[in-house]
């Protein structure tokens, strides 16, 4: 079977949303819903409740008390953003984590991952974004794509790997050399295929550029600067050692603080390193 068609049959064949994340979604849906009634949802999970509870509990969110319950948590950070903290550990879960592909695993993608969530988010705070909830989700789930060529493509992603080492290229290159296809696309494909918003199918599909069409988007900017800061920290593995320039009219319209990167990298480093305990923790 060609390799695209194996792709995009893997794509049809993706699992739903995880239950807990779409009857979430559907009860957030009806106003008249209460906390209650959401942390009764979520705490059918107990493993994701605790989770969640120790996310919450993390510098990451710089809350001044401490969260003990689920209840609390939608409190206090809001019923969209504990929605994305679930569909976050959900979908990190739905993909196999011990897959080897000579220097690259899918832990080491996931640790990247969550250092761009980590990175993403800072920046908008640092910019004076006041609507902060979908930073985190956006920068996690940037390179879901590789995901799919981890999972159905194995043997034909071990020779983009190793084609990456050999001719010492950026990964996305490699991809399109030998599947005809990169993970930005991949990664469009499972957003449309699990209907999220186009916010999140614009993030996954135009990370590289930071730009859809002519216009500035903070989210989709601060995900683009925030990979390129995760590359140069090493904070998990994309699946090659480049560093990207930061596109140049995002850099220009963005306007992160004078000193940003010497102020915020103990913070980005520190936050990143718990959360991959936590997030990554069986």
């Amino acid at each position: 079977m060609d390799v695209i068609k194996k792709i995009i049959e893997g794509v049809n064949n993706l699992p739903t949303l995880p239950t807990i994340y779409t009857t979430l979604s559907e009860a957030m849906e009806n106003p008249n819903t209460t906390k209650e009634e959401l942390a009764k949802i979520i705490s059918t999970d107990q493993a994701a409740s605790f989770k969640i509870l120790k996310v919450a509990n993390s510098p990451f969110y710089g809350l001044r008390g401490r969260v003990d319950t689920i209840t609390q948590a939608l409190l206090y950070l809001g019923f969209n953003e504990v929605k994305n903290i679930v569909f976050a550990l959900s979908v990190i879960n739905s993909f196999t984590r011990n897959k080897l592909f000579t220097k690259f695993k899918p832990t080491d993608l996931w640790a990247h991952s969550i250092g761009v969530g980590v990175a993403t988010r800072i920046i908008g705070a640092a910019i004076g974004e006041k609507n902060l909830e979908n930073y985190f989700l956006a920068g996690i789930f940037h390179d879901i794509g590789k995901l799919i060529f981890f999972e159905y493509v194995p043997n034909e992603y071990s020779k983009v790997i190793h084609l990456v080492e050999s001719k010492n290229i950026p990964i996305k290159d490699a991809e399109l050399e030998i599947l005809g296809i990169n993970h930005a696309r991949a990664g469009q494909l499972i957003a449309e295929k699990w209907k999220l918003p186009q916010t999140v199918v614009n993030i996954v599909s135009a990370h590289h550029t930071g730009l859809i069409g002519f216009n500035i988007n903070p989210l989709l900017a601060s995900v683009h600067l925030g990979d390129i800061i995760a590359r140069a920290m090493e904070l998990g593995y994309g699946g090659d050692n480049f560093i990207p320039e930061p596109n140049i009219k995002i850099w220009d319209a963005i306007k992160l603080p004078k000193g940003f990167f010497s102020t915020a990298r103990k913070k980005i480093k520190d936050d990143y390193e718990r959360l991959v305990k936590i997030m990554l923790s069986d």
